[in-house]
């Protein structure tokens, strides 16, 4: 493969996978993930995955964090924008990947955040041409999400707790739910920063494998256990089909506006 991938391990064992760095979820630092990681227990030189939003608490104890953070960590892929801030403080030169789940979905956004960081991973709300259309305007090489289950939201509220009380449930940290109207099933995770809810079938985003002007693939095993990640790699790029394959929005839109009453939905 021509291309460099990222994967986010989960609870897999770790080994070596050519072409591909780990992607580390800080712990600490991230909601929706079955597994994260100190920077004691990362390798030197890696990646980390920082997804929450941040307070100003938190970002006190990022800040906290940099004298190990500049001996352990190369790159940081990261959604809010204070964690850049945090990054400018200190005297390296880390490798600055911005992940706005939901927030880049236009060349106009993705330009913009490219004059800030080293690359972008594109929002998975948008479809195959309208991502096609953003890779041609990009002025620098960006990232997409190729495997893993897509997020549909986040909150920094602990709703599936609140769900469980309400409904007089067993308290977990993660449920298979079910929207009443229209049926569809949601994954939903949470821990103590808060809850994502996830879409349950595995997203293929296979088609963009060769696609030119890509700096990183992402690939988030954190719901998948494999015995071996190299082996379930060279399988996935090798175009063995998935169990529960889903290709998200890429050939529907997402619905983000409702029609006035009385026209045609």
């Amino acid at each position: 493969m021509k291309n460099k991938f990222l994967i986010i391990p989960g609870e897999n064992a770790l080994e070596k996978v050519n072409n591909c760095d780990f992607l580390f979820p800080l712990k600490g630092f991230c909601v929706g993930m079955n597994k994260t990681f100190s920077l004691e227990e990362i390798p030197d030189d890696s990646f980390v995955y920082i997804n929450r939003l941040l307070d100003c608490h938190s970002i006190k104890l990022l800040g906290n964090l940099m004298p190990l953070f500049i001996k352990k960590v190369k790159g940081v892929v990261f959604e809010d924008i204070g964690v850049l801030e945090v990054l400018k403080e200190v005297d390296k030169k880390f490798i600055t990947i911005y992940y706005g789940t939901h927030s880049l979905c236009s060349s106009y956004t993705v330009n913009s955040f490219l004059e800030e960081v080293d690359t972008c991973i594109l929002a998975n709300d948008i479809t195959y041409d309208e991502i096609k259309i953003i890779l041609n305007k990009a002025k620098k090489e960006i990232g997409l999400l190729v495997y893993g289950h897509l997020p549909y939201m986040y909150s920094r509220r602990n709703l599936l707790s609140n769900y469980a009380e309400n409904f007089n449930l067993e308290k977990r940290k993660q449920r298979l739910i079910k929207e009443p109207i229209s049926k569809k099933e949601f994954l939903v995770v949470e821990n103590e920063f808060g809850t994502v809810l996830y879409d349950p079938f595995e997203y293929d985003g296979r088609v963009f494998l060769n696609e030119d002007n890509i700096s990183y693939l992402l690939i988030d095993l954190n719901f998948l256990k494999t015995d071996s990640i190299s082996k379930w790699f060279n399988d996935f790029v090798s175009g063995q089909r998935l169990d529960k394959p889903s290709k998200g929005f890429l050939e529907q839109k997402t619905i983000y506006r409702l029609p006035p009453k009385g026209e045609e939905k």
